[in-house]
């Protein structure tokens, strides 16, 4: 961690030192008291740190303590941190001017005062608070700045000189401020209640989402900055230990696979836990290998420690602000913040995690229980067992053996996930099917995955092997799930004609059903598509016909694409009561729900940009894009930010045009989409995004003929695998000359390189 003069202190904490600043100022007329409070890493201590160096440049006592670890601590112990220092350095008066008695009361409790009367006498806490009020009010000639910092650690003696301090404050100029964690597990300092008279609480939430992304470091790649965003939730420390592991070409997750099973590294070194016991960090550990939800008897058997260890380690952790409870029961606990838990797993030692990981699987087993079967799980399933089922299920896709038990487990979790996190459902699927032969609706469900996830070339492969077995659960009049989903992996991809043939039946009965009628309008409305909105506003009217009333995210969908197909006809009125109908419906919507209709919001954003509401659109579309990014739906993610980029642009905020422009080729090139990719190229024509900024075309000539034509195929959006193909070469001959084109051009993405390419066919 740098130290705080070399970061930057966010806004929105400047506000929170000035208020800080003014108490200060207020105290020299009278005693003051502050309560400051936040979530771990809140940057409480930071605040106090700079409060105590303007106090002390100003001419002020400062005496700062704190409770440096979880567990049993000294009597008055954070006090003696604060005290000492000043009283050993203290000449007689002082304490002539304290007197006998609250000296001889102090001297138990102080060890700066062990060689005065009464040092080895038994301890009287409540002449102790009474002295010590009287000690700050004569400790400096200025005033007197107390600081005490993680209370929450603090033993009741503490918290009765801070109720003491509240309701007789010290003669003088006195400011006292006491910093905690806001946790349950710190419900003892009620003891100062929160309203209590005379005592100002400055409460540190999360950052605003300006003030976070202010705070990334200059120069961190597009997709890094909203995965660490994100992750971060606006907690500064967080933020700054993320942003240090953030990569170039970090791995696109979502937010449920820092929850269960291995995450993925964040960070290169983890947060500061050191506070924490030997027995807490332990548990912190098993938890951590276990997975969000988790049990106290889960906990103490990965963590190999009695059952009473374990929930004294999991009440420092619930005290610390590290785990809460999950759910109303109160059997169940998970992190605080997904981030946490990730950082915490790659931090308790790859050793320590191979040995802990049977322990973990034994437990999680014996919590999931016995699943009903692939399809569903029945409606009165314990919620206990199907929580312990998804960490068991995501565990078990990297275990060597499993059983029949498990290989359930594997594909309830990857149904259940499909929307929330698809690639985690992709893994577990092909888990599945490696054990043997499969149903072949475990394939469909794996095509869906990918096609969510954005691995759109696998999606589109698994189809055509899947064959005429892909429509085996076609239903009478040629509805079929399959063939939608099929029609959406190839518009997508960008392979709009073959995503046409898909839903006029290839020669059979075409699909039916409202699905099948909202992906005709999709492709109608797909840029370069062909068809154009009178075409989509005649499926989406047919889909919203046949949509379930009691289905208010296919309704929503439906009128989203007809508000966009209409808003592209020019028909206002019609446009704008589908676009207002849509947004009624997806404020109805829930979240799992929600989760399966994010292109809605995509047509919900352009249908807003086509009636000239671009702040409107932006709205719908970023909330859009937060929700596939959380969820993991990076194809989507991508073409939501171009959708953000169209509503900026509209709206004439090019710097934020371009920036969601740069996102969206990160997400081009995280998926190697080559549809998406060309739209990116396209756009960033249109915004400038490289202005000012971009490698000179004329650079080329620096290449080989060969290298030239390689980066011509990249320009054209082809993959290495397509290249290799077409150049009769292997990939790795393709990775070698991807090499030197990056050297010689001076680029990192492929993304740059098409771009260059483009710059060049512009100028010829």
């Amino acid at each position: 961690m740098l130290p705080d003069q070399q970061q930057p202190l966010a806004p929105a904490r400047t506000r929170d030192l000035a208020v800080l600043y003014r108490e200060l100022r207020l105290a020299g007329e009278g005693p003051r008291f502050v309560r400051l409070t936040g979530e771990p890493w809140s940057g409480k201590s930071r605040l106090l740190r700079q409060l105590a160096a303007t106090a002390h440049k100003e001419g002020w006592t400062v005496a700062s303590g704190r409770i440096p670890r979880a567990g049993r601590t000294r009597p008055f112990q954070v006090v003696a941190d604060a005290l000492d220092d000043h009283l050993a350095r203290a000449d007689g008066t002082l304490f002539e001017r304290l007197g006998e008695a609250r000296t001889r009361a102090l001297a138990p409790v102080l060890p700066a005062l062990a060689t005065l009367p009464g040092t080895g006498e038994e301890p009287d806490p409540g002449a102790a608070v009474r002295a010590l009020r009287v000690l700050l009010g004569l400790l400096g000639e200025r005033g007197t700045l107390f600081v005490l910092d993680d209370v929450h650690r603090a033993g009741p003696e503490v918290l009765d000189l801070l109720d003491h301090l509240v309701r007789h404050p010290p003669a003088g100029a006195v400011l006292t401020v006491f910093a905690h964690r806001t946790v349950p597990g710190g419900r003892h300092l009620a003891a100062v209640p929160y309203d209590a008279p005379g005592v100002r609480h400055l409460a540190l939430g999360p950052l605003p989402p300006a003030d976070a992304r202010a705070l990334l470091p200059a120069g961190t790649p597009p997709l890094a900055a909203e995965l660490v965003l994100r992750d971060a939730a606006g907690v500064p420390g967080l933020l700054h230990a993320l942003a240090r592991g953030a990569a170039p070409g970090p791995s696109f997750h979502a937010t449920a696979e820092l929850v269960t099973g291995v995450p993925p590294v964040l960070a290169p070194d983890s947060i500061d836990l050191h506070t924490l016991s030997s027995l807490g960090w332990r548990c912190a550990c098993a938890a951590a290998l276990l997975g969000d939800p988790f049990t106290a008897a889960a906990l103490a058997r990965t963590a190999g420690v009695p059952p009473e260890q374990a929930l004294a380690g999991l009440d420092e952790l619930h005290g610390e602000g590290l785990v809460r409870p999950d759910g109303a029961t109160g059997t169940r606990f998970r992190f605080a913040r997904p981030a946490v838990r990730a950082l915490v797993h790659h931090a308790s030692g790859a050793g320590w995690r191979s040995a802990a990981l049977g322990r973990a699987l034994d437990a999680l087993r014996a919590g999931a229980g016995t699943p009903a079967g692939p399809r569903e799980a029945p409606q009165d399933e314990d919620a206990g067992a199907a929580a312990a089922r998804r960490t068991l299920a995501a565990h078990l896709e990297h275990a060597a053996g499993i059983g029949l038990e498990d290989v359930r487990a594997l594909a309830l979790s990857a149904r259940e996930g499909l929307y929330t996190r698809p690639a985690r459902s992709a893994a577990a699927l092909r888990r599945v099917m490696a054990t043997g032969p499969v149903p072949v609706e475990v394939r469909l469900l794996l095509n869906k995955a990918l096609a969510l996830s954005g691995r759109l070339e696998e999606a589109v492969r698994g189809y055509e092997e899947t064959g005429p077995r892909s429509h085996e659960d076609r239903l009478p009049g040629g509805r079929t799930d399959t063939a939608v989903w099929q029609a959406r992996a190839l518009r997508w991809s960008g392979r709009h004609a073959q995503a046409r043939s898909v839903l006029d039946g290839d020669g059979g009965l075409p699909p039916g059903g409202p699905a099948a009628d909202a992906e005709r309008a999709a492709l109608a409305l797909e840029p370069g598509a062909g068809a154009g909105p009178g075409a989509a506003r005649a499926a989406a009217e047919q889909a919203l016909r046949t949509a379930p009333a009691d289905d208010p995210g296919a309704r929503a969908h439906a009128y989203a694409l007809l508000a966009a197909a209409c808003a592209a006809a020019g028909d206002v009125e019609p446009a704008r009561a589908a676009a207002d109908a849509a947004h009624a419906l997806l404020a109805r919507t829930g979240e799992p729900e929600r989760a399966a209709h994010l292109e809605a919001l995509r047509w919900l954003g352009a249908a807003e940009t086509g009636l000239g509401e671009p702040e409107r659109a932006g709205r719908h579309v970023e909330r859009g894009l937060a929700a596939a990014l959380e969820c993991g739906q990076a194809h989507l993610a991508g073409l939501l930010a171009l959708g953000l980029a169209e509503a900026a642009l509209a709206a004439g905020d090019t710097e934020g045009a371009r920036a969601r422009v740069q996102l969206a080729a990160a997400l081009a090139e995280q998926t190697a989409v080559p549809a998406l990719a060309a739209a990116a190229r396209e756009a960033e024509h249109r915004t400038g995004a490289h202005a000012g900024g971009s490698p000179d075309a004329s650079r080329l000539s620096l290449l080989s003929e060969r290298e030239r034509i390689v980066t011509g195929l990249v320009g054209e959006g082809r993959t290495n695998q397509q290249i290799a193909a077409r150049l009769d070469i292997s990939v790795k001959t393709v990775e070698t000359y991807m090499g030197r084109i990056f050297k010689k051009l001076g680029m990192n993405s492929r993304t740059q390189v098409a771009h260059v390419v483009g710059l060049s066919a512009n100028i010829r």
